[in-house]
């Protein structure tokens, strides 16, 4: 098993590869994957298991394909901290907050590796999930928080678990992910199965960037969704607790998740079911569409008045609040973080199967 280091960061290092880093363009992208592969107060989620959710299919040879030719291209210090064993204990675990990680850094990757990377990720999200990556990370500062930690647009960590760079049979089980401050995101596949998309984390310490709020999609249709909710039920939808400091998810196992209160969809006006549809279905055009099909098929099938919505804090959204929409197969979470405006956290949970929280034979797999 590869044993995971930190890597000291420096001022020099982490402003070299943001002068560095550059987003590639679709028609870029597609010629290198051409290349490589040819409730009420009390209510929370009900009580036992989460529904289950059938794993999606995917291709799997083209990916894997991908991810062995970009873990090739390392060298062998960046290898042996990019790749690791399905059951190295870090697989385990995520966090969106400062801190060092296992893996090797975006800032690390000369151009050709970059190119690898990126295709990658393109046959990982939509071109628009694409986009909305490098939006976050480009809201990123530059970032000295001491003890070595850096923060940063180039300061995300790449690792894959079950594989490797040397050509092999397709392993039974494998995960990437790429995480830093404000984003999570990756997958674990077993078989030809997506098994687990979820954590999805986005943030940002800025509200606006040159193209406008950079939560606006979702806040301002949570927004709309809680001016509908009619006087007598608007009650129900603010019986949520007091305005936390941050998501109440956070990294939390769905066994501490407190997710009180809120009114069913069902009750929220007419408008509440398709403008819940929209935040949910937004989230989801993130990724391709055979990476969340199932996803989307248990949001779906799922009745209004088994979906709640809950808003806590100010009503302008120019202030600290927080809403969130709480589904058995599914939670979306909007949160101001320490009081400041400015500061969003926006997260998509599944109470059960995550990444950090599956497991079975399969583990046995190298």
């Amino acid at each position: 098993m590869f044993e995971a280091r930190p890597v000291s960061m420096s001022p020099r290092t982490t402003r070299g590869g943001v002068a560095a880093g550059r987003i590639l363009t679709v028609v870029i992208l597609i010629a290198a994957i051409a290349t490589i592969v040819g409730p009420d107060a009390a209510w929370a989620i009900p009580p036992g298991p989460p529904p289950a959710i059938e794993p999606t299919r995917v291709d799997v040879e083209s990916r894997v394909a991908i991810a062995r030719r970009f873990l090739a291209s390392l060298d062998d210090d960046q290898r042996s901290r990019a790749s690791a064993a399905i059951t190295a204990p870090d697989r385990g675990g995520w966090s969106y907050l400062p801190g060092p990680r296992s893996g090797v850094r975006l800032e690390e990757l000369d151009a050709d590796q970059r190119v690898l990377w990126e295709a990658f990720l393109a046959r990982s999200l939509s071109p628009a999930g694409v986009r909305r990556v490098e939006r976050i990370r480009a809201t990123e500062p530059v970032h000295d928080r001491g003890g070595g930690v850096f923060t940063g647009p180039e300061v995300y960590a790449i690792r894959f678990h079950g594989l490797d760079g040397t050509p092999a049979t397709t392993p039974r089980a494998w995960s990437w992910r790429i995480e830093g401050h404000h984003l999570h995101l990756g997958e674990t596949i077993v078989d030809d199965r997506i098994v687990s998309a979820t954590p999805f984390m986005l943030g940002s310490v800025r509200r606006r960037d040159p193209s406008g709020e950079v939560f606006e999609a979702e806040d301002a249709a949570a927004a709309r969704l809680l001016a509908g909710v009619p006087a007598d039920r608007i009650e129900h939808a603010w019986a949520a607790g007091p305005m936390p400091g941050d998501l109440r998810t956070a990294m939390h196992p769905a066994t501490a998740w407190r997710l009180e209160g809120g009114v069913p969809l069902a009750e929220a006006g007419e408008h509440a079911r398709a403008i819940a549809d929209d935040i949910v279905g937004g989230l989801l055009r993130l990724r391709p569409e055979n990476a969340i099909a199932a996803i989307r098929t248990a949001w779906e099938a799922t009745p209004d008045e088994e979906i709640r919505f809950a808003w806590v804090g100010d009503r302008d959204r120019t202030r600290t609040h927080q809403w969130r929409l709480v589904a058995p197969a599914l939670v979306v979470e909007f949160s101001h973080s320490g009081g400041d405006a400015n500061h969003g956290h926006l997260v998509l949970r599944h109470p059960g199967g995550e990444s950090a929280a599956i497991d079975g034979d399969w583990t046995a797999a190298p």
